[in-house]
């Protein structure tokens, strides 16, 4: 019965997870209409950070825990379903069309990305170290990746609120754009205080589960937490890719991928050093490269730069493959 309790809890952790995550999505989006930001610019900002906010805080949360597995483990877990499971998803409804500029800036951006993850976890293979630990610098060196990839994303719309200012002026709101801003603000706060609780109540519960069943916390974090915690991307991306707008799809699983990785992985280890336990989280590490790599290799095929249904299928058999691996370690 207690372990039935457990399980329970820990599905309306990822529950309200996900309902206070489509709360921020939703409340940020209705908040850039009113101040008339463009979708694209939204996407960036507003949807990506909304989509990791479950991510965002379980990190946190598990790190003041001293409970880094779920940490790391959650991160890779669901950077490796979005990058295979999502996007196969998506190929296979649609083959997918990558721009230019997305192939060019944004994927090898995340190959960088996940190298530089690879190097800062493997402290005990680079330096004879006799644990692996993501450091405070090694979280301040992650912020700062951070920022030079907002930097890098946001520079190009310099052009656009120039443009903008020049045909519309100051924004000038109305009494009822007022009403409409503090509500969404509140809806936003709501968002926020739900993914707090939903993340408090998840580590929890897998922390007693994971006992209970003999189990590592990083096995539950991969093959729970990540697929949950992946629902606001899912919803997101099928979405646009059934109103054809393929970049908005694919940038915010990339988007997604790089807040989680930077920002997410960046502030937890700034807050309290994540030291791995487990040593098959390296694995996890170059397994998310391998499948980046790839991904831009398909990527920059052809003139095209399409993700076509069989490359679809090939990543969902990878991701198999890995889901067969995580079972049988543990």
């Amino acid at each position: 019965m207690a372990l039935v309790g457990e399980l329970i809890l820990l599905a309306v952790g990822i529950l309200l997870l996900i309902k206070g995550s489509d709360f921020f999505v939703d409340s940020g989006s209705a908040i850039g209409k009113v101040l008339k930001i463009s979708e694209i610019l939204l996407g960036i900002t507003i949807v990506a950070f909304g989509t990791s906010l479950p991510e965002f805080i379980v990190a946190i949360t598990s790190s003041q825990a001293n409970s880094n597995e779920i940490a790391i483990g959650n991160i890779l877990g669901t950077n490796i379903f979005n990058t295979c499971v999502i996007l196969a998803i998506i190929a296979l409804i649609r083959p997918v069309k990558f721009k230019r500029d997305t192939v060019r800036k944004d994927m090898y951006m995340s190959v960088v990305t996940a190298l530089v993850l690879c190097f800062l976890m493997a402290d005990k293979l680079l330096t004879n170290a006799g644990v692996n630990v993501i450091s405070r610098t090694d979280g301040l060196i992650l912020l700062v990746m951070f920022g030079i990839f907002m930097y890098y994303n946001l520079y190009g719309y310099a052009d656009y609120w120039k443009e903008r200012k020049e045909k519309t002026g100051e924004i000038k709101l109305k009494l009822k754009d007022i009403d409409a801003l503090t509500v969404n603000i509140l809806k936003m706060i709501l968002g926020i205080i739900l993914v707090f609780l939903g993340a408090k109540i998840t580590v929890n519960a897998v922390e007693k589960t994971a006992i209970m069943l003999n189990l590592s916390e990083t096995f539950i974090s991969i093959l729970v937490i990540a697929v949950g915690t992946s629902l606001p991307e899912i919803f997101t991306s099928i979405s646009a890719i059934k109103k054809g707008k393929h970049d908005i799809a694919v940038g915010n699983l990339i988007g997604s991928n790089m807040f989680n990785i930077l920002f997410v992985l960046g502030s937890a280890a700034i807050i309290s050093p994540i030291t791995l336990q487990m040593d098959t989280l390296i694995i996890d590490a170059f397994t998310f490269l391998a499948v980046m790599v790839m991904l831009l290799l398909h990527a920059r095929a052809g003139k095209d730069h399409v993700i076509s249904k069989v490359e679809g299928g090939s990543l969902l058999a990878i991701y198999l493959t890995y889901i067969i691996y995580v079972v049988v370690r543990g």
